[in-house]
């Protein structure tokens, strides 16, 4: 990150990996990005606002996940996602197991 961006929008994959797609100073103008990105990060539909290390801001259904570490959630994504019951969910159904299991 540029020294004066306190903020990363990362879009994470079902199995935890993720690219940093911007970086800025303001979690509204992340959010606002990842909006307008539409369908280019097709594999990469779980999208975050981050520090350095720590998820600062989450999607609706998610916000259970602010204040974790990236790396937590990376483990968590990765290990829901090698279960034999999520194989083949839409983004949907993986959040809502995700948020039952």
């Amino acid at each position: 990150m540029k020294t004066n961006d306190k903020y990363k929008l990362i879009c994470m994959s079902f199995d935890g990996t993720y690219v940093t797609e911007k970086t800025a100073d303001d979690i509204k103008a992340l959010w606002q990005h990842s909006a307008d990105i539409g369908s280019r990060w097709f594999f990469y539909p779980f999208h975050f606002v981050c520090t350095e290390k720590t998820i600062a801001s989450a999607p609706d259904l998610l916000t259970c996940l602010e204040g974790k570490r990236i790396t937590t959630v990376q483990k968590l994504f990765e290990l829901h996602s090698q279960k034999d019951e999520t194989q083949g969910m839409d983004v949907d159904d993986f959040v809502f197991s995700l948020l039952h299991w």
